[in-house]
């Protein structure tokens, strides 16, 4: 984000006492485990950690270079795992007024969703080196 905007931003929001705002966050697996809510794109890893951590989330997915993301998304919001905003109805009153909506909802339980696939993938492997198809 430019230094200007960044400033317009904290000068107009940064008096906000339940908000923090950092530059910058090597470990957000920290924050996820402390946060009530996540605002995020829909990035593989960002997703499988946000499932790990049991965080409800509101995944604003990017649709380029590549829908991925958007896929992604659109999948997990499907089985109940998170609240979708789709890229193209992305406006900041309609996230913030996902974001209070969120918030006022009592927590539910995560659908169960399998994230057992590396196992797999090591026993299946060992069964193809060892000459087993299955």
């Amino acid at each position: 984000m430019p230094d200007a905007r960044r400033a317009l931003i904290l000068e107009r929001f940064g008096h906000l006492a339940d908000v923090t705002y950092c530059d910058f966050e090597p470990d957000l697996t920290r924050r996820y485990a402390e946060a009530d809510l996540v605002v995020s794109m829909a990035g593989y890893n960002t997703v499988c950690e946000l499932l790990s951590f049991g965080r409800r989330a509101i995944l604003v997915p990017r649709e380029n270079p590549v829908r991925e993301q958007l896929i992604r998304a659109r999948l997990l919001a499907g089985l109940g795992a998170f609240t979708v905003v789709e890229p193209g109805e992305l406006t900041p009153q309609l996230l913030i007024g996902k974001v209070l909506e969120a918030l006022q909802q009592e927590p539910v339980a995560p659908p169960p969703i399998d994230l057992g696939g590396l196992p797999r993938i090591r026993e299946r492997a060992r069964h193809l080196l060892n000459g087993k198809a299955s």
